[in-house]
């Protein structure tokens, strides 16, 4: 019989079908990791792999997001309950997490939404 791996991280990968619950392989999206991002000043990087973003405003009353790019320029709001569904569809495998697929959801962020969710761990499930 074989031992069963570290059912922290590895183990669960295909158990979990909504792992997001589970805690297996999870991702630490939500409203106050956003808001967080914004307090502690978090860069990370776009789905291409070479602009630097961060989050400029996490407006919890309109419930949206803006970002900044490294060349100073600010998008338009983001609502958050668009990137939850966006979110949801890259964990249930509907949706390929490439700035491609995510500009087909949310026009003109797939680049931005890209590299969000993979600082976000989503890429992990």
């Amino acid at each position: 019989m074989k031992a069963k791996p570290r059912a922290k991280n590895e183990g669960e990968r295909e158990e979990g079908a909504s792992g997001e619950e589970s805690g297996s392989i999870s991702c630490s999206f939500s409203s106050d990791k956003l808001i967080e991002m914004k307090n502690n000043k978090i860069q990370f990087l776009a789905g291409d792999g070479y602009k630097r973003l961060q989050i400029v405003e996490a407006d919890e009353k309109t419930k949206s997001i803006h970002m900044i790019c490294e060349l100073g320029k600010i998008t338009w709001p983001l609502r958050f309950d668009k990137l939850e569904e966006v979110h949801h569809k890259v964990h249930t495998g509907e949706v390929a997490l490439i700035p491609y697929e995510m500009d087909r959801l949310v026009p003109t962020w797939g680049n931005f939404v890209t590299g969000l969710l993979r600082h976000l761990g989503c890429d992990k499930h």
